[in-house]
């Protein structure tokens, strides 16, 4: 019986082998190699011109962003399925026709190892990474030999504007689209520098409070952030910055009543818990300034899989928009994210960030819990 099992397994093998061979990687048949220093300081060599890539971890987006799809060989199942969370990614509305074609190389997600044989088995010339471990990426390239580029650390907690631009470049290098990558880095610094233009000389910042912020799982008002990327884009007063370490922190509901903001701004991901706690404890909340002053406002995640740069562009018009309205009187927060979203990805994704995850609106608490206007 367990001759019957060896068997096919080995037979299977043999074939992968075959097939393989039939579609060598140009690393492994002679081809010119370059080498580059990857988003982690790695030195690795490709081939001078790639034409078969697998994206792991948050790699996808960056490909979506680069115009190169057609260079993707194999995919992650998580890129497969539709589900809430991929609401949460707007790339992910690209990526879905292409991705049904392609064979799966292992389920994907935060921590998770690909599948060595289904990689070997599509054949790739190289592998990027996103988000992934160093010393899963090491072992993914020793496993496959298949070089691995890591394009970005994929950190949830700051979004570096010169690290994304880096990896635009990289990317443009490792499969030839430098042009594109000079167009989203021109595109990046301009919505920068617009962001930044319309804010200057402001006198009044009122005080700001991000809540519910998602961080290894969804959360409630007490999930905040310093440092929050399109807050500090704007030069916005985020309270949570008088906190002794940057990043994601948890605060007690006291600290929230001291602080009393001006503005709440909460991750649509935790609306629902932030609802539940509503309904438990009506009269804390109502201690808030910003809930009695109806100044209490969602927005949608930008962590989802990783950091998805045009929700956050998105996120910070629309922010600019409810802090300084004469200074963003020109600005339909939905239709910018639309043109920010076509641009990064192809598609113009607000109508599904709406219908998934609320889109941009007014948080209005009342005996059912909480909606949003």
């Amino acid at each position: 019986m367990a001759g019957r099992l060896i068997f096919p397994r080995i037979m299977a093998l043999l074939i992968l082998a075959i097939l393989g061979a039939a579609i060598v990687p140009a690393t492994a048949a002679g081809a010119r190699m370059i080498q580059i220093t990857d988003m982690a300081g790695r030195k690795v060599s490709i081939p001078a011109r790639v034409k078969r890539i697998v994206p792991l971890g948050g790699a996808m987006r960056f490909v979506v962003y680069m115009q190169g799809l057609d260079a993707v060989v194999g995919v992650e199942a998580i890129e497969q399925k539709k589900s809430p969370d991929s609401a949460g990614r707007p790339y992910s509305l690209a990526v879905a026709d292409r991705a049904a074609r392609l064979p799966a190389i292992g389920e994907g997600g935060p921590g998770r190892l690909p599948d060595f044989e289904r990689i070997m088995a599509v054949a790739p010339e190289v592998i990027l990474a996103v988000g992934v471990d160093t010393s899963q990426v090491a072992t993914i390239q020793q496993k496959t030999g298949i070089p691995v580029v890591v394009l970005h650390p994929g950190a949830t907690t700051a979004l570096d504007l010169n690290q994304i631009r880096d990896s635009f470049r990289l990317l443009g290098r490792v499969i030839q689209r430098e042009e594109r990558a000079a167009e989203l880095i021109a595109y990046l610094d301009g919505c920068e520098s617009d962001l930044r233009t319309r804010v200057e000389k402001v006198r009044e910042r009122p005080p700001v409070y991000l809540g519910a912020i998602g961080y290894k799982g969804r959360h409630g008002i007490t999930s905040t952030e310093s440092a929050y990327a399109p807050l500090a884009w704007l030069n916005g007063r985020n309270v949570a910055d008088a906190l002794p370490r940057p990043g994601h922190a948890f605060i007690d509901l006291e600290q929230l009543l001291r602080w009393d903001p001006e503005v709440i701004f909460l991750d649509a991901g935790g609306l629902s818990l932030v609802a539940d706690e509503y309904r438990r404890n009506p009269g804390l909340y109502r201690g808030l300034k910003a809930l009695r002053s109806g100044r209490v406002f969602v927005v949608p995640p930008y962590n989802s899989y990783h950091t998805n740069l045009e929700t956050a562009l998105a996120n910070a018009y629309f922010m600019g928009k409810i802090l300084w309205p004469g200074r963003f009187a020109d600005v339909d927060p939905a239709a910018k994210a639309d043109d920010i979203l076509r641009f990064f990805t192809g598609v113009a994704g607000y109508g599904r960030l709406k219908e998934a995850l609320h889109g941009f609106g007014r948080a209005e608490f009342g005996d059912n819990g909480v909606a949003v206007r």
